[in-house]
């Protein structure tokens, strides 16, 4: 599990959301953000920039 500490308020990526990895997509570019999708506590699945996540648990 980990903590996404970036975004803004209201938006379903603001601070402190908890979502499980799900994959290590591949960038498209080699200057764009190493992203992990995610699945969130409230079911949705995003995209996370990964310099912004936070372990919190590393359960399998």
């Amino acid at each position: 599990m980990v903590l996404y500490k970036w975004g803004m308020k209201g938006h379903a990526k603001h601070p402190n959301t908890i979502g499980t990895v799900l994959e290590f997509p591949t960038a498209s570019h080699p200057k764009e953000f190493q992203k992990v999708k995610v699945i969130t506590e409230q079911g949705l699945i995003e995209d996370w920039i990964m310099q912004y996540c936070e372990v919190i648990s590393e359960n399998q």
